[in-house]
């Protein structure tokens, strides 16, 4: 009997344990997001958020308030859209000059197909940036870090496509 009840209070301290540790690492992660508790610099740099419409709203807005658009193609399954989001998307250089300076417009290639086709995207995640009438400047496929996007917004924002490669832009800077 005295075996039975130690074998019962060994289970549930490690019951107890496994509850502790796994509502921890939860938290943690879900402090992520937020910044809390991160050793990311660009997460704790939070400040706001990006200000993103859906397609057929943000492409009225660049026609009204004559502002180019920035054209986030993602999906809920990819993994580069996601480090995206809680990287670049989270800075808060980023997240201000975006929102002063370009309407911001998240498509969801899984929900919105016929944009995503319209766009002819084949891989994910993508971003694009459109004149202030709503047709492409120019695209770039692919996982883009704090630092390139930043220097794209810009690029693209001072109208520098027009006269210089990308490249030749950032090495100016």
């Amino acid at each position: 009997m005295q075996k039975q009840g130690m074998f019962f209070s060994v289970l549930l301290l490690i019951v107890l344990v496994l509850g502790f540790l796994i509502y921890f690492k939860t938290d943690s992660r879900n402090n992520s997001r937020t910044g809390k508790g991160s050793e990311n610099p660009v997460q704790v740099q939070v400040s706001g958020k990006i200000d993103f419409k859906t397609h057929d709203a943000g492409i009225k807005l660049v026609k009204s308030l004559n502002k180019k658009a920035f054209v986030f193609f993602h999906a809920d399954w990819c993994k580069y859209c996601k480090d995206m989001e809680k990287g670049a998307f989270l800075n808060a250089q980023v997240i201000k000059y975006l929102n002063d300076n370009f309407i911001s417009i998240e498509v969801d290639t899984d929900v919105e197909e016929e944009t995503s086709s319209k766009y002819k995207i084949k891989g994910l995640p993508q971003l694009y940036f459109l004149e202030e009438d709503g047709s492409p400047i120019r695209y770039r496929p692919g996982f883009v870090d704090t630092e390139e996007l930043f220097q794209l917004l810009k690029y693209i924002n001072t109208d520098s496509y027009k006269k210089m490669a990308f490249r030749d832009f950032v090495n100016q800077n």
